[in-house]
């Protein structure tokens, strides 16, 4: 047991003077404020003009009840779109403003996340917190402005599970202001964005860590009490988060968002599980919208994931008295924080055809930070000079690289061009890369292009008419009445097909589109012949 006792003992987590600690905190602060400087450069992009500049939610006071009441909101953050609707309030369409904010709270997190790692007696945690608040895989979460959500939520997270851990603190008088501090800063934090609804199972696990004792030998008086002490998380997470689902599925209405059957669900959460890992450890080729992925029957093959990763689990369960508890405590933690992203329910971020994004792992990135970061603090105190020095000057590099890399790839972020022309040089096949671009070039009159990326993105997503709808005021803007003629004709069946839409104000808009089509190619035939044509009767009378 000795030799066992003896490596933990040079793994506990350092103690810094009061002058060193200050030191530490200033450069976590600075090394953030660097890599996210660009952004204050930064413009608006992708559903920012949708939550922000366009929302009418963030105009005026009734905006704010409907904001808490969730009559007219696509999804249910209330305390998100409040810090809205006081950027707005006070930035109005200045997106330096929003960035302003989001830099400060990805330090405070990346502080917190130091500090959480530090409570739980994990080695290393100071390189965690350095490395939460650069990693480049975060910069979606930092440089998107719609991604305060993520910021909030998380901030919040780690207060409630530092008032959590204070409950067995024996300094502590009054535990019960702690208990009530973390259940208050957990509601917080669903109402910033309810992907924390895993947060309970994490109070657990952190429980089951804090205890010197294995699990197999745990006391049923320690069982019950977590138990007791969770239950309101949990009663609070089932709650908001059917909301959540019930608000997914009210903006998503009638459109087809494929998830698969049960199988491929579990088979999918697997990959992407995998996927956000080799991520984490190699964050390469980092954009907005990834390849799409599979939602048909599971082949053979790909059930492998699954099964290698519930033999990870199983392992480190297994061999958790031997050294591996630690590894046992990330992984799972790592997975649980990943549930509600996996492709277990609809979702609207589906619709673009893959499972996967960079701001969805966030939360879930701070159990394998505690994982690296541990094993780095091991190697560091073994006795071998050469080895520490290998050790310093490796972390150094990645460390570097990563916030190099970061740095770059907030530039990609300063506007909707940079970002998809990016998105589009790596994954050639996003359909709303394409639309985006589309778009944009519609309003500077290049039409040309327009009907290509609108072209495009109409081959990859067929059934979305309002594309098609671009792509008809493409062609008509090119004189390609015909074609254009015939993208409005299958705009408008696509509109009329749903109940929700049939009666729409987009379906007058493609009406309205169709008609002077019609028209203006009805009087181009009529003007090119000594008498009005059968074709060109036919198509006044369809205008």
């Amino acid at each position: 047991m000795k030799s066992r006792a003896q490596p933990h003992a040079r793994v506990a987590p350092a103690k810094f003077t009061l002058w060193q600690h200050t030191v530490l905190i200033v450069a976590i602060i600075i090394a953030v404020a660097m890599v996210y400087l660009p952004v204050l450069r930064g413009d608006f992009v992708w559903d920012d003009f949708l939550l922000i500049t366009g929302n009418p939610l963030l105009q005026n006071f009734s905006g704010l009840v409907e904001i808490w009441s969730g009559g007219k909101t696509a999804d249910y953050f209330p305390l998100t779109n409040t810090i809205f609707w006081i950027e707005h309030h006070l930035f109005g369409a200045n997106a330096t403003g929003y960035h302003a904010v989001n830099i400060p709270l990805q330090i405070a997190n990346a502080l917190l996340v130091w500090r959480l790692l530090t409570r739980l007696n994990i080695p290393g945690a100071w390189l965690a917190g350095l490395i939460f608040g650069i990693h480049p895989v975060h910069v979606a979460s930092v440089a998107w402005i719609s991604e305060l959500k993520n910021l909030l939520a998380m901030f919040f997270a780690l207060l409630s599970v530092l008032c959590f851990l204070e409950l067995d603190d024996k300094r502590l008088r009054n535990s019960a202001t702690a208990y009530a501090a973390s259940l208050v800063f957990f509601a917080l934090a669903l109402l910033s964005k309810t992907q924390v609804v895993f947060l309970p199972f994490v109070l657990l696990l952190c429980a089951w860590w804090r205890d010197k004792k294995s699990a197999g030998t745990k006391t049923t008086h320690d069982l019950r009490r977590n138990v007791i002490r969770s239950w309101p998380f949990f009663a609070l997470a089932i709650v908001l988060g059917l909301v959540t689902v019930w608000f997914q599925n009210r903006g998503i209405g009638e459109e087809e968002i494929i998830i698969g059957s049960l199988p491929r669900r579990f088979v999918n959460a697997a990959m992407a599980i995998w996927w956000y890992a080799a991520h984490f450890f190699a964050p390469v080729r980092l954009m907005a919208i990834y390849p799409n992925w599979r939602f048909d029957a599971p082949r053979i093959l790909e059930w492998l994931p699954l099964i290698a990763l519930l033999g990870v689990v199983a392992g480190l369960w297994h061999w958790r008295n031997r050294g591996t508890r630690g590894a046992l405590f990330a992984v799972v933690c790592f997975i649980v924080a990943l549930l509600p992203t996996v492709g277990f329910i609809r979702m609207a971020y589906v619709r673009s055809g893959t499972l996967v994004a960079d701001h969805l792992q966030y939360f879930a990135d701070v159990s394998l930070l505690a994982l690296f970061s541990a094993s780095v603090a091991y190697v560091w105190r073994q006795r071998p000079r050469a080895k520490k020095i290998a050790t310093a000057a490796t972390v150094t590099l990645l460390v570097g690289a990563m916030g190099t890399y970061a740095f770059r790839r907030v530039e990609v972020y300063r506007d909707e061009e940079t970002l998809w022309q990016d998105n589009l040089s790596k994954n050639p096949d996003a359909w709303q890369a394409h639309i985006q671009i589309a778009q944009r070039r519609f309003n500077q009159e290049r039409y040309p292009e327009t009907a290509y990326h609108a072209g495009r993105a109409a081959e990859l997503k067929p059934e979305l008419a309002d594309i098609h709808n671009l792509l008809g005021l493409a062609y008509c803007r090119l004189q390609r009445f015909d074609e254009g003629i015939a993208e409005y004709r299958t705009a408008l069946q696509l509109k009329e097909a749903k109940s929700s839409t049939a009666k729409s104000a987009a379906v007058a808009t493609i009406r309205t589109n169709l008609a002077n089509a019609l028209t203006i190619t009805a009087t181009r035939l009529s003007e090119s012949a000594a008498t009005v044509p059968e074709e060109s009767m036919r198509r006044y009378e369809e205008a």
